[in-house]
Order: structure tokens, then C-alpha cells, then sequence
């Protein structure tokens, strides 16, 4: 065979390859198992955002604890706004 012959069958076959790889990744983006995987993903990230405000919540709420604790060990009423009390606002 001709060289030029042998290239053009090399670019063909080329050509042939990277249709079936991108007909196999089509494939896949439009199976089940693809969906399936982006809701689990979605699943765990709204996991992860939960898992961080829920931590921030518990923080805010250990620390109005401690303000609390501490007016009352003062002698003062355990206001709810924790604001000074017989303030004007």
C-alpha cells in the first residue's frame, strides 16, 4: 500500500474512534445510572450546606446559652433579647 493510502485509513479509523467514544459518552449522560449519580451528588451537597448550618446553629445557640448563664449568675432575669434591661430602643 501507498503511504498516502495508509494515512488516510489511519485518519478514518481515527475518525471512527472518537464517534465511538463520544456515542459511548452520549450514552451514558442519557442512562439512568448517569441521573443517578447527579442525585447522589446533589443528595450529599444538600447533606454537606445542612451539616455546616446546622453546626453554625448549634454554636449561635451554646453561645446565647453562656449569655444567659451569665446574667443570671449576676443576678439578673434571663431576658430573651438578651438586651439591657429598662433600655429604651
Amino acid at each position: 500500500m501507498k503511504t498516502e493510502t495508509i494515512e488516510q485509513v489511519g485518519g478514518a479509523a481515527n475518525k471512527v474512534t472518537l464517534a465511538g467514544a463520544g456515542m459511548t459518552g452520549w450514552g451514558w449522560l442519557a442512562s439512568n445510572e448517569f441521573l443517578g449519580l447527579v442525585g447522589a451528588l446533589v443528595a450529599v451537597g444538600g447533606l454537606v450546606v445542612t451539616w455546616y448550618y446546622k453546626r453554625e446553629a448549634n454554636k449561635r445557640h451554646a453561645d446565647e446559652h453562656r449569655l444567659r448563664m451569665a446574667r443570671l449568675r449576676r443576678g439578673m432575669d434571663s431576658d430573651t433579647d438578651l438586651g439591657e434591661l429598662g433600655a429604651e430602643e
